[in-house]
């Protein structure tokens, strides 16, 4: 009867953890791309490309630099981790360390216009300035990933990481 029981939680445990949604291999995050609006016109195939170009770079760049264990940032969090409104945004790739334990991230922002895109930076400019706070006293061993981090607008894409080679993902993320 023990065993049973055993054999039953650990089945259920095991259920319980592949369920979860952030799993630790960032190569796995294939569907790194969200896109915030949906009633964007099928037939126009910028969107399409940009979508494709957005999840592209995101992949790309997990899959040349190295990180810890990173989940995406999902459009109902956006304001809870970056403080962005996600009327300011058509479409993005975010991610972020999953365990906490390292200041690594990285996000692509499609912003709807000008101000918006604005608007995104300033709150990222916030988010990376919170994570130095918070790490320069919990990982002082950290803080050499904050030497060139960055967050550009370029029109009215908006890119940033805090990473191990932020020059190789500006390069990417550009």
């Amino acid at each position: 009867m023990k065993k049973k029981i055993l054999i039953a939680l650990c089945a259920a445990f095991c259920l319980a953890l592949c369920g979860c949604d952030g799993g630790d291999d960032t190569k796995n995050n294939s569907g790194s791309s969200s896109s915030v609006n949906s009633e964007k016109d099928p037939s126009d195939n910028n969107n399409s490309s940009e979508t494709a170009s957005v999840k592209n770079k995101a992949e790309q760049l997990l899959d040349e630099v190295d990180f810890p264990s990173m989940v995406e940032v999902k459009e109902d969090k956006l304001e809870i981790y970056f403080g962005i409104n996600k009327d300011d945004v058509s479409e993005f790739a975010a991610y972020i360390c999953g365990s906490g334990a390292a200041p690594d991230e990285f996000g692509i922002f499609k912003a709807k216009d000008a101000e918006s895109a604005a608007n995104i930076k300033a709150a990222l400019d916030k988010r990376v300035q919170s994570q130095y706070d918070l790490f320069s006293s919990y990982t002082p061993d950290a803080m050499y990933r904050f030497d060139d981090d960055f967050v550009e607008v370029s029109g009215t894409t908006v890119i940033y990481a805090i990473c191990d080679n932020n020059e190789k993902a500006k390069e990417i993320l550009k």
